[in-house]
């Protein structure tokens, strides 16, 4: 329901009489307190960032004082930290409904607000808000700090709403028995602006006459004279910036229509306050901020844009930006940091849109603090490169332990051998060892520790998942030669018992490529083997003589003149084992060959040494040969 709506029903025509003139100002007065209640809210939730009860619940849920002290803390954060608010989620209010130590929190609140400079006239008392004895003063307090606050450029603008949102008449009604219930006046809403311009000057009329200047300047459109009127002493107008003269002309000049056309909707017939359709001091002040805030910030983009990490510097210390812990000589943090919170943005919204204050100020806090882990880190790293250069190996196990280096995790047992191999990389790198590098060799060190110990205790599982780690960095591990890494390992182990202390990692790998060599050499020898009894198989001496010269088959005196003899001995050997075994595919193994082989030299000498001997004596020789 909007104002007046009680008598929409007559006509023109027809006079109302004495109680419906007062049922319809008493409606008129609640809609209007409704309008400044829902524009509390809207502008409370802003600043929260959180969503509140609806407007003809907003009076009750401001009684704990939670939220006021939660507001409280986002303007005054040193006067009110979070920690100090009772019952914060107003669990023990749901419960239990009000307690006295909420009254806190409320004090909080007018503590805060008086922290910031708004005049008391405006302060509500602790009983006002806690016992609900005049709640519209504490509206009315809300909507002077809202003003206030955005004069100093710490919080919007409030929006007048009225004529702009509807309400129930039992919304209506509830309202105006509350305000009649307490007998409660509204407070002059229209006025505060210039009340909050006449406590900040002796000379009132001074102040009013230059703020009325500055609203015909604005009117008039004319950059020029808007400026000189803004720069009049009796303004009391800061923070001004000559480039930016237009742009506060434009600003001011859309406020300024904005404000006259909300005054022509109160339009009720009565006199009108002069500011309710002229611009505050506080409002031009508040417009000149953001103004100033705007400019700020493109110029931050500006660097950003042009990765200028001495430009972004000294945009960040502009005071209108008012950033907090900014620092001289992390400016190549800044711009990393804020290049990819711009970038994301971007990303997230589809186009490219200024980082906000707020995001520039959570981006710095950032750089800040990963400017400071890696101070922190530099400094442990440059500790452990002392310690491994001392060559006290507890000392330098500690070291690599100081959560600060941002290490892989050390093993306390094995601080010789991290020593050890420290100390020979630093050698080598005739200098300092960088934070990667020690990165890289602590985990690979760590890894190298965890096989000895899973050697040590015999536990192959977890001997391989540390040997496959890619931190061990280890070449051509081959889980199917998983067990013979294992049981080499153990015996070299063995062999250097307590002399050599820790496997190191050349040990390692020496192992395992002597496992996969002898595990190759046993694979080619397979398939020689089996190329020898597929030659037999075939009835050529000569392919049986090309299969037994193979040097995977590790064959030794093998002549090219005694191959008829190796066929014939090892196919009559092989067929013996076929009846021996039952097994028409039985093949001769290599240790069968090797033995048929030496029996075929065997005979060959023979049949030569009595061939010699008969040709010696004159006559022919013996065929001793089958």
């Amino acid at each position: 329901m909007e104002p007046c709506a009680a008598g929409r029903a007559r006509t023109a025509y027809e006079r109302l009489t004495a109680e419906e003139m007062d049922e319809q100002r008493r409606q008129n007065v609640a809609y209007q307190y409704l309008c400044r209640l829902e524009e509390a809210k809207r502008w409370m939730e802003v600043c929260l960032k959180e969503e509140l009860p609806s407007p003809v619940e907003l009076e009750e849920s401001l009684r704990n004082g939670v939220l006021l002290a939660k507001l409280g803390h986002c303007f005054a954060p040193s006067v009110v930290p979070l920690k100090k608010i009772y019952d914060v989620e107003q669990l023990r209010y749901q419960a239990t409904g009000l307690h006295f130590r909420h009254t806190d929190n409320i004090n909080f609140w007018l503590s805060a607000v008086a922290h910031i400079g708004l005049p008391s006239i405006f302060l509500p008392e602790t009983t006002d808000i806690y016992d609900k004895k005049n709640m519209p003063r504490v509206i009315y307090c809300i909507h002077a700090l809202s003003l206030f606050l955005f004069r100093l450029g710490l919080a919007p603008q409030i929006h007048d709403l009225y004529g702009k949102v509807k309400f129930t008449a039992e919304e209506l009604g509830n309202i105006a028995s509350e305000l009649a219930k307490y007998g409660l006046q509204l407070p002059a809403f229209s006025k505060i602006g210039g009340i909050l311009a006449n406590e900040f000057s002796a000379d009132e009329a001074a102040v009013h006459a230059a703020i009325l200047a500055i609203n015909d300047a604005v009117e008039r459109g004319v950059v020029e004279d808007t400026l000189v009127t803004l720069q009049n002493p009796n303004a009391l107008l800061g923070n001004l910036r000559e480039p930016l003269a237009a742009v506060y002309q434009e600003l001011l000049a859309l406020a300024k229509m904005e404000k006259a056309a909300n005054a022509r909707n109160h339009d009720d017939g009565q006199e009108q306050d002069i500011y309710e359709s002229c611009l505050t001091q506080a409002e031009i002040q508040g417009h000149i901020n953001l103004a100033n805030v705007q400019g700020a910030l493109e110029v931050v983009d500006d660097a950003l844009e042009r990765q200028n990490p001495g430009a972004l510097l000294e945009a960040l210390h502009d005071p209108v930006l008012a950033l907090q812990g900014v620092r001289g000589t992390f400016a190549d943090w800044y711009l990393e940091q804020l290049t990819s919170d711009r970038e994301q943005k971007s990303q997230e919204l589809g186009l490219v849109r200024l980082l906000e204050k707020e995001e520039i100020q959570a981006g710095v806090a950032v750089a800040n603090e990963k400017g400071d882990e890696e101070q922190t880190m530099l400094q442990a790293v440059w500790r452990i490169n002392k310690a491994i250069r001392r060559g006290v190996a507890a000392d330098t196990v500690k070291e690599l332990m100081c959560p600060e280096a941002q290490l892989p995790r050390v093993y306390p047992f094995a601080s010789a051998f991290y020593q050890q191999e420290l100390a020979l990389l630093q050698k080598q790198q005739q200098g300092e060892l960088g934070q990667e590098e020690l990165f890289v060799a602590v985990e690979m060190l760590s890894a190298v520790v965890l096989i000895n110990r899973a050697l040590e205790a015999g536990d192959v599982c977890a001997f391989w998942d540390n040997l496959v780690n890619p931190a061990t960095g280890l070449a051509q591990v081959e889980e199917e030669n998983a067990q013979r890494y294992f049981d080499a390992l153990v015996k070299v182990q063995q062999f250097q018992g307590t002399h050599r202390g820790i496997l190191s990692w050349n040990d390692l790998q020496a192992a395992v490529s002597q496992v996969n060599e002898q595990v190759q050499e046993e694979t080619d020898q397979v398939l020689a083997i089996s190329l020898i009894n597929e030659a037999l198989d075939q009835g050529c001496p000569e392919k049986t003589l090309s299969a037994l010269l193979l040097p995977a088959a590790g064959l030794e005196d093998v002549s090219l003149h005694v191959a008829p003899r190796y066929h014939l001995l090892l196919v009559a050997a092989k067929r013996q084992k076929a009846r021996v075994t039952g097994d028409p595919g039985a093949v001769l193994w290599l240790e069968e060959i090797r033995q048929g082989v030496a029996r075929a030299n065997e005979d060959t000498s023979t049949a030569q040494r009595s061939k010699q001997r008969g040709t010696l004596q004159g006559g022919a020789p013996h065929a001793i040969l089958p």
